[in-house]
């Protein structure tokens, strides 16, 4: 947190990338699911567009403000594009593939605004809980441009929920913080929720987001810490729905979104004292799930990297 009345800015871009279907625990072929998964409002029909690969990244920029020693305000807000590639069967049944196509979005991300209070904090122990807004900034009614169709055509069509960058809707973030450190040695454990308060203007919500952190760091030399990380998280699915985003492809449907992930992470954290500057802080973090079970047929979730750099003002 930073002393009173001084502002930490951060800036954090963050990086992954998805490919391959699965249904639960189980992986599915792309024949599997044009030949079997009914697509959304039609179940006489089955699905002909499948996506193949996301490739997604972020750029945001935080700024915390100490107003007093045990309370900040944190600000967030950023950019984000995810680009798509779905693979297109020709026709209304069968297995036979028409091609791919290449579309994606761009736009802002839902900005946030939260307050963290420390109730406690000794020689080694801390324990912090915040409380968050998140403000529809982003968009979720972004278009694909070229979508191509069973039939051969291209076509201009709303992108799916999950390649929108924003939800539409006010969250409430609620969290929970508890920090140790001792010696050479830190740990932690955290849970961060975001739970939306009402469907957006275009009739739908994201299910509710619970996050589980859990952290042990090693400092080798003065400034320079390693770190390793378990996140597990749990997401509902989205209740109702967008009527501009149907058709043939997987993604259309509601309730193949949320699931359960367990991921693994590991990286490293560095003090500007080692060029003389000890308001610079710079880390870095990649991870890949050893654990999906997700509602679908769903694109998996392969890895994430991202780094940050904190600049104490």
């Amino acid at each position: 947190m930073p002393p009173p009345e001084k502002l930490v800015l951060s800036i954090t871009p963050n990086f992954a990338n998805f490919s391959g279907m699965r249904i639960g625990t189980r992986n599915v072929s792309n024949e599997y699911i044009v030949n079997n998964v009914p697509f959304f409002l039609n179940p006489t029909r089955t699905v002909r567009i499948v996506p193949q690969n996301i490739a997604a990244k972020t750029q945001v920029v935080g700024l915390a403000y100490g107003v007093t020693k045990d309370f900040s305000l944190v600000f967030t807000g950023g950019m984000g594009e995810k680009n798509l590639e779905p693979l297109t069967f020709s026709g209304a049944t069968g297995s036979q593939q028409r091609g791919r196509s290449y579309v994606g979005t761009v736009s802002l991300v839902d900005f946030s605004l939260s307050g963290i209070y420390r109730v406690y904090q000794d020689d080694i122990h801390r324990v912090l809980i915040n409380l968050g807004f998140s403000f529809p900034t982003g968009s979720n009614h972004a278009t694909f441009n070229g979508l191509l169709l069973p039939d051969g055509s291209r076509a201009l069509v709303r992108a799916f929920y999950g390649m929108q960058q924003g939800t539409g809707t006010f969250d409430i973030m609620p969290g929970v913080v508890y920090a140790g450190h001792l010696d050479k040695w830190s740990w932690g454990v955290s849970y961060r929720g975001r739970h939306p308060l009402a469907a957006n203007p275009q009739g739908y919500m994201w299910g509710n987001l619970h996050e589980f952190n859990g952290w042990a760091g090693y400092t080798w030399i003065p400034g320079l810490t390693t770190t390793f990380r378990v996140l597990g998280s749990l997401q509902g699915r989205i209740a109702g729905f967008d009527p501009e985003i149907r058709g043939i492809a997987a993604p259309t449907n509601p309730l193949f979104y949320g699931g359960k992930r367990v991921e693994l992470f590991g990286g490293w954290t560095v003090s500007g004292k080692f060029i003389g500057f000890d308001n610079l802080t710079v880390a870095a973090e990649a991870g890949l799930p050893v654990y999906q079970d997700l509602n679908g047929p769903q694109i998996m979730k392969n890895w994430q990297a991202g780094m940050s750099l904190r600049l104490r003002i």
